[in-house]
């Protein structure tokens, strides 16, 4: 039976590096302090060469803000009966918002399917500002943004729709 279990999660891996899901995986499950089960797949790295993935192969952990804080703590403001997924943004931040947006639930921006880009380079811009308002500048430019799809019709992992989640959890 572990024999089984252990190639089912092989193939998984192997198929999600293969179909371009992740360039490379190392998996490692441990019950207490024995490793039950280790493996690698695909590469650490695909430019300028390609180098196979290792068991040791140390990964850059960004983006682990968006479920490590913002999420568990969106979570606990539903949990505690604070934040309901399915309010419209309108009823949950004090700007006014444009039609295309003020439906947008913390459901859909949870889900990357809220509408809004990938990312922006507001950065370069933003360097210009006094530090204490960048986040007001950063928000209204972000809400004046055009989306790039009607909200829960796709989904495109965003940064920008964080951001917006960010300031949902300051205001509940």
């Amino acid at each position: 039976m572990k024999k089984k279990c252990e190639t089912k999660i092989r193939d998984l891996l192997e198929k999600g590096a293969g179909q371009g899901v992740f360039p490379g995986a190392v998996l490692l499950v441990a019950k207490g302090n024995d490793i039950v089960f280790q493996d690698t797949t695909g590469y650490r790295s695909l430019f300028p060469e390609r180098h196979p993935m290792e068991k040791d192969t140390i990964f850059d952990l960004a983006s682990l803000t968006k479920p490590l804080a913002t999420t568990l703590a969106l979570m606990k403001l539903v949990d505690s009966g604070k934040l309901d997924l399915d309010q419209p943004l309108t009823t949950l931040l004090p700007e006014r918002l444009s039609d295309d947006k003020g439906a947008i639930t913390s459901r859909l921006l949870l889900c990357h399917s809220a509408g809004f880009a990938d990312w922006k380079p507001f950065y370069l811009d933003l360097v210009n500002y006094e530090p204490g308002k960048r986040k007001k500048i950063l928000r209204d430019r972000i809400l004046q943004d055009p989306l790039v799809y009607l909200p829960g019709e796709k989904v495109l992992y965003s940064d920008l729709g964080f951001m917006i989640l960010e300031w949902v959890i300051e205001k509940a």
